[in-house]
């Protein structure tokens, strides 16, 4: 309960940006990685399995919440609106991946930071559903963009993920980022998640 889908999600955006290009492409050492979204529910667990997997995790986020990005293992913190703009087709190479959960513009700026064959895991919109780039990222550096859904994911693959998860994921530390609401609170907590004043998880009881 304290993972769902969002910990699917996570869990595979950490092994397609670090796993993938380390074992599967036979690829460079992944070290530095950034996480857009980072103070969320997808976001937060990203940068908590990266920072397990020995990287040094940028979290990028909206909210002022450094100490609990740095509680979950966060080395650099930086606001998401520094990304936030028109890109340039190529920029500084600052990251071997990332996992973006927002889209937009910061996710066009992040594919233009990326390093030579970084792997950009994209799991969401919370910016925008468009994409403003161009080939350049892929072409000139081999960035790869790779998509991250938790509905097609198969059996045997699920399987492996959660197997991993225990070795991952610190479920103390997750558990106080998590909050309990009834049906009633979430009218109002859905409002202010609209306006970008939540982080962490949350479950909903229906009995409460």
């Amino acid at each position: 309960m304290m993972l769902g889908t969002a910990g699917m999600t996570a869990i595979q955006c950490a092994f397609t940006t670090k796993q993938t290009r380390e074992v599967l492409l036979l690829g460079e050492k992944v070290n530095d990685v950034i996480v857009t979204g980072a103070s969320g529910g997808v976001g937060s667990i990203a940068v908590m399995i990266l920072s397990k997997m020995g990287c040094n995790v940028t979290a990028a986020t909206t909210k002022p919440n450094e100490e609990y990005l740095k509680s979950l293992g966060a080395k650099t913190i930086i606001k998401s609106g520094d990304l936030d703009k028109e890109a340039r087709p190529l920029d500084k190479g600052l990251y071997d991946g990332a996992v973006d959960t927002v889209g937009g513009n910061i996710l066009a700026n992040i594919l233009s930071h990326v390093k030579p064959n970084g792997i950009v895991a994209a799991c969401g919109n919370a910016s925008s559903i468009k994409l403003n780039t161009t080939v350049m990222p892929f072409i000139i550096r081999g960035v790869k963009l790779w998509g991250i859904d938790s509905v097609s994911v198969s059996i045997k693959r699920r399987e492996f993920l959660w197997d991993e998860v225990s070795k991952l994921v610190d479920f103390d530390l997750l558990e106080k980022s998590i909050k309990e609401i009834s049906l009633e609170q979430l009218l109002v907590e859905y409002s202010k998640m609209l306006e970008g004043k939540t982080s962490g998880r949350y479950i909903v009881n229906v009995n409460k």
